[in-house]
């Protein structure tokens, strides 16, 4: 099939989108749209993608209503993605936005209208579910390797680094949670396979006061659907000097044992009750946009299920509603 892929912004995980445009037959990076009347296009210039063939339009309506596209990425400003969403769902253009795909539970509402209305597939970059590690770590859990997962404990840590001026406001950063441990929310529950049935949080700003808007450190506490407990931690703490940008755990401790990622979310070791630790071998990584167009051309299921984008970035906004209100929320 001849692939059409469109581009809106550069404010996030854009290889997702196009790092597997090579590695599809026939797709190209058809359009790009520019975030804002200041984008210079220069990040997306550099990207091995964009071709003497790729349009770039000044307004990202435009680009979609000419542009013939099958596929768009969207990575605008977090506070914007769900009205780029929702006009390409409009237009009949299938969505991977960055996440948080929407910063308020109003615009994930209509987001969410959107989609079951036109029928266009909506994912969102929740990409280290295809992480080597986590796929074995998934798999383990799913044969039985721990018996009941009772206890899952899951970190998200990054450098601060150089950040875009509007982490500086809540409003259009949307907060730590669905930025950063949105993740670990996501790859716990998946990896578990059961759901979060109440959660309790706190966050705040306590080391990068020139950044008021974006909470630097945080835990959440969720209950899950069996009665057990999973909690998630997350920080812009780890240091400059660290090797990687990002530190990503997971353990999960279950009846029958425990399984645990570490070395920066790239080792997968299982622990069985009266048997010797033993470390899982690993696939290769999956491509994420090879395996949604999987999906679309009827070959096999997409990681991310339909609405799973929706319901995670709905977990995220009411996790960081209870870290705002110092209360427990009924999932």
């Amino acid at each position: 099939m001849d692939l059409r892929v469109g581009m809106i912004g550069t404010d996030g995980h854009i290889g997702m989108v196009l790092d597997g445009i090579p590695k599809v037959e026939d797709a190209s990076l058809a359009a790009y749209a520019k975030s804002n009347p200041d984008d210079t296009v220069g990040k997306i210039r550099r990207h091995p993608a964009f071709t003497r063939e790729t349009v770039v339009y000044d307004d990202y309506r435009e680009m979609l209503e000419q542009a013939e596209l099958d596929i768009v990425g969207v990575c605008r400003p977090y506070h914007l993605n769900a009205e780029a969403s929702i006009a390409a769902a409009d237009c009949g253009v299938h969505i991977v936005s960055e996440k948080p795909i929407a910063t308020t539970e109003s615009d994930l509402n209509v987001l969410e209208e959107t989609i079951l209305k036109t029928g266009v597939r909506l994912t969102a970059m929740f990409g280290m579910r295809l992480l080597p590690a986590f796929k074995a770590a998934k798999a383990a859990v799913d044969a039985g390797k721990i018996g009941e997962p009772l206890l899952a404990t899951a970190q998200k840590s990054y450098k601060f680094g150089t950040r875009p001026e509007f982490y500086k406001d809540r409003e259009m950063y949307g907060g730590t949670i669905p930025w950063v441990a949105i993740h670990a929310v996501d790859y716990t529950r998946w990896t578990l396979g059961m759901e979060y049935t109440r959660v309790g949080a706190m966050h705040a700003n306590l080391s990068h006061p020139e950044f008021p808007g974006c909470e630097d450190q945080g835990g959440i506490l969720f209950q899950l659907s069996n009665g057990g407990t999973a909690l998630v931690n997350f920080d812009y703490l780890r240091p400059d000097a660290a090797p990687g940008h990002g530190d990503d755990r997971l353990r999960i401790a279950g009846s029958e044992g425990v399984l645990e990622i570490t070395n920066l979310g790239n080792q997968t070791e299982l622990i069985r009750t009266h048997c010797e630790s033993l470390v899982l071998d690993l696939e290769d990584e999956t491509d994420f946009l090879v395996d949604l167009v999987q999906e679309l051309e009827g070959k096999s299921p997409h990681v991310i299920e339909p609405q799973e984008a929706v319901h995670i970035t709905r977990i995220c906004l009411k996790a960081r509603d209870a870290a705002d209100s110092g209360r427990f929320i009924d999932l």
